[in-house]
């Protein structure tokens, strides 16, 4: 302890923490053929790249007509958006990945605004 009565409660918060992290080992990974994430209706990639490449063209500026993400908005739109949607499982690597790029793009020029209006046309469709 260090006179201040501060050591005493670093060993609890210590304590504590490894009892989380024993607790997440133990429970294991989760089950990824649970529910999808993203609570939307089945749809094809062609339907759901439609809509996601239409809000992102007009988020887009003009003079950017040619989607360019960065690497990591790619990585994001994929973990977060594509392999959440219930029926992206079924989709062909190269739809996933085309539809991967324009919800990078929506989320460069419009960031969870962009991904929140997705959704909601994905559910009004």
């Amino acid at each position: 302890m260090n006179g201040t009565g501060e050591g005493s409660g670093m060993a609890a918060d210590a304590s504590e923490a490894r009892d989380l992290v024993a607790a997440l080992v133990r429970a294991g990974t989760p089950d990824p053929s649970g529910p999808a994430g993203l609570m939307v209706p089945e749809g094809t990639a062609e339907e759901v790249i439609a809509v996601a490449r239409r809000l992102a063209l007009r988020a887009a500026p003009e003079r950017r007509w040619r989607p360019k993400p960065e690497p990591v908005l790619l990585r994001v739109a994929r973990a977060l958006v594509v392999d959440e949607h219930p029926s992206a499982p079924e989709w062909p690597v190269a739809e996933r990945q085309r539809l991967a790029l324009w919800v990078a793009v929506l989320i460069e020029h419009r960031g969870e605004d962009g991904v929140q209006e997705l959704i909601r046309e994905l559910n009004e469709g």
